[in-house]
């Protein structure tokens, strides 16, 4: 692969990361993230415990785009996101990833191997001090087709061992 090629697809990973924290910070625009994905894609929340043990137990597990749409439903169907806030299930909070440092390694493949350190706060709408749900890191699989990047695996694993709130949204 020329090196033109490979830097492409660095800066396409990290502009796909960036794109990612955008659309998951914003309630307002779920419906943004199954779109990251392939059809073929994983969405993996697991404990650093588990995954280092090799074990399959998972705290999330989407193991296609359709999980991936099924967990978007559940957002906004149950959960409420974008929807009224008197018919929310639970008490509204902005997310905000802080992710960094972030490393991009080309494979010979073509496909991006793509990490960072991420931890995510939820910040109340109405006060409150926000609250620390997840630290940890990503460890995912960009694939490139037809000149766009997009997550074939997006693994999270946690440093804490269980999630402090609502987890149905992307971490």
């Amino acid at each position: 692969m020329r090196v033109v090629e490979i830097a492409d697809r660095r800066q396409a990973a990290l502009d796909l990361l960036v794109h990612y924290v955008r659309v998951v910070d914003d309630p307002r625009r779920v419906d943004e993230w199954p779109d990251l994905f392939t059809d073929q894609a994983e969405y993996l929340v697991i404990t650093r415990e588990n995954h280092e043990r090799g074990l399959p137990i998972a705290v999330i597990r989407d193991d296609s785009k359709d999980r991936i749409r099924d967990r978007l439903v559940i957002i906004k169907e149950f959960w409420g996101a974008g929807g009224r806030s008197e018919d929310r299930h639970y008490n509204f909070a902005w997310p905000r990833h802080i992710v960094g440092p972030v490393w991009v390694e080309v494979q010979e493949s073509g496909e991006a191997v793509l990490g960072a350190h991420v931890m995510v706060w939820g910040t109340g709408q109405i006060g409150g001090a926000p609250l620390l749900l997840a630290v940890g890191e990503y460890r995912d699989i960009v694939v490139f087709a037809d000149g766009v990047a997009r997550f074939k695996t997006k693994t999270v694993i946690l440093d804490n061992p269980v999630l402090q709130d609502v987890f149905v949204y992307p971490l």
